[in-house]
This record gives structure tokens, sequence and C-alpha cells, in this order.
């Protein structure tokens, strides 16, 4: 089974919106891709939950982390990564990558996405991961 790390837009938008990024987490949901994170990610996407342009409030922003928890497994993460020099916390979710193993990080991201790739972990866009995986 796939092990990937989800970049906080792509778990945003999966919530959010329908499309790929709400196909990738439903294979997670489905169990038939693992997803990786931490607890720099998750608090990564408490922070940006709380942006006033997505007009939550602290209630409902905890089912949205609650059930990420409920799929993710939790990577304790002990590398420390400095790539990314233009958004130096992209570099949670290549850490997070690096010690869970990922296959892929999945990202909107252009930091990570022009990264291509980051020892071994293919950075890809979440219709590219589903295409290459043979879901679409």
């Amino acid at each position: 089974m796939k092990r990937v790390v989800l970049d906080t837009n792509v778990t945003i938008s999966a919530f959010f919106w329908k499309g790929h990024p709400r196909t990738v987490y439903d294979l997670v949901r489905e169990g038939k891709v693992t997803l990786l994170s931490s607890l720099k990610i998750e608090a990564e996407l408490i922070r940006a939950l709380s942006y006033s342009r997505f007009g939550l409030i602290s209630v409902e922003i905890l089912p949205i982390v609650n059930d990420m928890r409920k799929y993710a497994s939790f990577i304790e993460v002990k590398s420390k990564v400095d790539v990314i020099k233009e958004d130096i916390t992209d570099n949670i979710f290549l850490e997070c990558a690096l010690d869970g193993k990922a296959d892929y990080i999945i990202s909107g991201d252009h930091h990570l996405l022009d990264a291509v790739s980051f020892e071994g972990i293919q950075i890809v866009k979440a219709r590219d991961f589903l295409v290459k995986e043979g879901f679409i």
C-alpha cells in the first residue's frame, strides 16, 4: 500500500471541495492508501483552518482534525530538513515523508512541486498521484 503525506492545501481541499484531493482522501478512508502525518503537520492544518477566509470557529475545526487523526499514521519525526528555502514551513512535509518512508508527497504548492522529488519520494499533484497509481 502506498504511503503518502498530504500537504495542508490538499487536506483542506479534500474536506471543502470535490475533486482529486477528495478522491485521494477517500482512498485513505477506504484503507487503500496510508496517510502519514506528524504533530507539526497537524498544527499547520489547525493554523490554516483558522484563517478568516474559511470562517471556521474552533468547534468546527476539531471534527476535521479528529477525522485526520482517525485515519493518519502519526510519525515521530526526528529528521530536520532545510531544503525548501522560499517557505520553510513546507519542510515539515519533507521531514514526515522521510521518517515515515513515504512514497509520495501530494501537494498543490509550487514550492514543493518544483522540487519534483526528495530522497526518492515523488512530489506530485493529487491528480498525478491518482493517474500514476491507476486510480483514474
